[in-house]
């Protein structure tokens, strides 16, 4: 069998091959229900794609113990692709059907609601799409080429003309030829083909009835890494119709298991039906009775009858494949190999295929720990996929990738408590995670203020000291120890003495704008402190009423647990706030999302939030509600409204260039006074980063200033209107961040034009202990 290499192709052979982006929909027609936004057509699953869509079938119907790949496959696709997939299968096991449609046959289709863990119970069938949102797959009472020809043609033509039909995974092997034109699989992506879309045919050889998942799920990323190089480097010639993949799927299979392009082994069999003895008699009725049960004569006796019972020797089949020399279908399967056989769809083969075809090396391995369902798992996934078509994610946090010291290079995005610290330090060349390990300097307020005010003192030029608010560090356990800490602080405690301002206490380590309060005499600070001490004591009896906080109003529903706080940041509040009259004229804070990378880089993320109090803006001095002074959108709850998230360059009505000139250089200097506290507080390294969700606010005469910078801000609070943000946001750290660190090259270009204005601004550049 001779080798070709994707890598390393012949002359004749690259010429064949055209890029194409896998940005387009995807109808998956397989011979197994898929749990995916597939569309399963026939007993084959095929897969077809137009513009951004593809579709499934197969020819062993939904899953069940006919079907057992075909979850499993179609959740491989939702994760390592950014597809949109449509499902329509056969309603039961139909193989051996070969391309046959039944004429006269009116054929009904029924659907079914997979289950989003592969190897469970999906729930149907049902005749009416409920279209609640959920994945919905198609079943037809047809053959697999049946179901390919309507989902093609009609089940999905809302969602545009399809580019890919997938039919499979088949269980067992479609090798050689009496195999290939007998198969479901291969007749449905025929079908696909023979409407003029690439199709390809998959099946898993197995040689044990006994499966084990994991090699399945081994099998599917295979697949779907295969399916997607054949797809992007589909011949531009049309000498191609369809392609017949054939997987072992055994203990064996790995990504270094070699895979080869064949031809169609072209053998021949003996007599496939074995002829049975008639000993049914068939009464009046219709009833079968055995001759020995008879004792009635009106039973007409119908025995003697020709009858011939399908028995291939599909084991003599197997065993002659040794007697053919290598580089057909059969002897790769049967020596381990993956087979990829090019067709016409004619079942005629294609030449100048030969040889080993090597797939690209995954880019790296992305950990992705968060659910499917949360607000930035998608926006992740789909640029992991837009940009780097050869990454593998998983999710599993215990799989060993994130534990191992293998060489594999990994992108590991979690939560802070699940990231591998002890690899973070020890592997500085494979392993990158999304969080530094001690960056308290930053996101404890306390401590920005200690920073800051130590940094002021060393640099008195610089410009925090007009652009953070005065503050005052308070240590506290009980509101009886007020005036013993007011008096070590004693500069604030004259100018609250004096009453001409007013301050605004933020608890240390709460985020999310909980226990923050507003205040102007030292009456009103000892209030706040005995409230949050009566509201630790009434904890149990709020945990029971916890449905209510959604739609509870801010000053009630943002207390804290005094019990685990004790530090407390006191602050001038700014009574000046910039007020916009086209946003009614209410308090805003600017959201920046800053990423911080390596030992050390800083950035500013251009396309900014703008985040608005609840109700319009009054001084302190009249109204004291929360409710005007707050803009975290957090604690609006229900009460939020289409006003309270806005992107800040829609704004009108001041200098939007001099507040972002002040926010790049306020960040710069930020992080700057966070390094210089030293490595206990913050410490970059070379193979983390990290996005802070910084606030700023600007008062009426443009000054802006500083408030807090957040780790691991909620990006859901930007809504759904304005995701695009979001997304743009971590396509520019994918881009900027994670593919220069694997020192990726080939990112696709298409995937990173367009983006305008939302991009990363270098704010600071400065060499702690190496960098990358």
């Amino acid at each position: 069998m001779g080798c070709v290499s994707l890598d390393h192709c012949t002359n004749k052979t690259k010429s064949l091959y055209t890029h194409r982006s896998f940005d387009t929909k995807i109808w998956i027609n397989t011979r197994y229900a898929c749990a995916c936004r597939i569309c399963i057509i026939g007993n084959n699953v095929n897969i077809v794609a137009v513009a951004d869509y593809r579709q499934v079938t197969n020819d062993d119907g939904p899953p069940g113990s006919d079907s057992p790949f075909v979850d499993y496959f179609i959740d491989a696709l939702k994760k390592y692709t950014d597809w949109d997939i449509s499902v329509a299968l056969p309603d039961c096991q139909k193989s051996w059907i070969s391309k046959a449609h039944v004429i006269g046959h009116t054929m009904t289709a029924s659907y079914i609601t997979p289950s989003p863990t592969p190897g469970e119970p999906y729930e149907g069938p049902y005749y009416k799409k409920r279209n609640q949102g959920e994945e919905e797959w198609a079943l037809l009472d047809g053959t697999p080429a049946s179901c390919a020809q309507i989902g093609i043609h009609h089940l999905f033509k809302d969602k545009g003309p399809v580019n890919l039909v997938l039919s499979g995974p088949n269980f067992g092997r479609n090798s050689s030829a009496l195999f290939i034109l007998s198969s479901g699989t291969i007749g449905a992506a025929m079908e696909g083909a023979l409407c003029g879309i690439p199709s390809i045919g998959l099946s898993f050889a197995y040689n044990s009835p006994i499966l084990d998942p994991e090699h399945t799920k081994t099998a599917c990323w295979l697949s779907v890494r295969l399916i997607k190089f054949l797809y992007d480097t589909w011949p531009k010639d049309d000498t191609v119709d369809l392609y017949s993949i054939n997987i072992p799927l055994n203990a064996e299979l790995s990504d270094e298991t070699k895979i080869k392009y064949t031809h169609i082994l072209e053998n021949r069999w003996g007599s496939a039906f074995e002829y049975i003895e008639d000993t049914v008699l068939k009464s009046a009725t219709g009833e079968l009775v055995e001759v020995a049960d008879q004792v009635q004569p009106e039973i007409e006796d119908k025995s003697g009858r020709l009858q011939f019972r399908w028995k291939p020797n599909l084991k003599a089949v197997h065993d002659g494949v040794t007697e053919w020399p290598e580089g057909n279908d059969a002897y790769a399967i049967a020596h381990g190999f993956i087979s990829v056989t090019p067709l016409r769809a004619n079942y005629q083969g294609v030449a100048g295929y030969t040889g080993e075809l090597k797939l690209p090396s995954p880019s790296f391995t992305a950990v992705i720990t968060y659910t499917p369902t949360s607000y930035i798992y998608p926006f992740l996934t789909a640029n992991l996929h837009s940009l780097f078509p050869n990454v593998k994610i998983v999710s599993d946090p215990n799989d060993p990738v994130i534990k191992e010291r293998s060489g594999i290079h990994v992108f590991h995005y979690a939560e802070y408590e699940d990231l591998n610290f002890e690899r973070l330090m020890a592997d500085r060349e494979h392993y990158l995670a999304c969080s530094y390990i001690y960056r308290k300097a930053l996101i404890r307020k306390n401590f920005l203020a200690h920073a800051i005010a130590t940094y002021e003192v060393k640099h008195p030029d610089t410009i925090l000291t007009k652009h953070f608010p005065e503050s005052y560090e308070l240590e506290l356990d009980y509101a009886e120890y007020l005036d013993e800490m007011l008096d070590e602080i004693y500069e604030f405690r004259d100018q609250l003495i004096e009453g001409d301002s007013w301050w605004i206490l933020k608890p240390s380590m709460s985020d999310r704008g909980q226990g923050i309060r507003l205040f102007h005499t030292r009456e009103e600070l000892e209030e706040i402190f005995e409230s949050y001490e009566e509201n630790d004591d009434e904890d149990d009896e709020e945990e029971e009423n916890d449905d209510d906080a959604a739609v509870k109003p801010i000053i009630e529903s943002n207390g804290i647990v005094t019990s685990q706080v004790r530090f407390f940041l006191i602050q001038k509040y700014i009574k000046n706030p910039l007020m916009l009259e086209s946003c009614g004229n209410r308090k805003f804070h600017i959201r920046t999302y800053v990423v911080a990378s390596g030992a050390l880089k800083v950035y500013v993320y251009k396309d900014m939030l703008a985040l608005f109090a609840l109700k319009q803006y009054s001084s302190p001095d009249n109204d004291s509600d929360l409710e005007a002074h707050l803009t975290n959108t957090c604690l609006q709850g229900d009460f939020k409204d289409e006003g309270s998230v806005r992107r800040f360059w829609s704004l009108e009505g001041f200098d939007k260039d001099t507040v972002w000139g002040q926010i790049c250089n306020i960040t710069a200097e930020t992080f700057a006074a966070a390094i210089s506290l030293g490595r206990l507080h913050f410490q970059p390294l070379p193979n983390a980063f990290e996005i802070y969700g910084v606030d700023f606010l600007v008062d009426s005469d443009l000054n802006t200033s500083i408030l807090e910078v957040n780790a691991y801000p909620d990006f859901a609070q930007t809504g759904n209107e304005l995701k695009e943000l979001v997304d743009g946001l971590f396509k520019n750290v994918l881009t900027e961040i994670v593919a220069p660190f694997f020192n990726v090259k080939d990112i696709q270009e298409s995937q990173t034009e367009g983006c305008g204005y939302r991009e990363l601004a270098l704010v600071l550049d400065q060499n702690v202990s190496g960098g990358w």
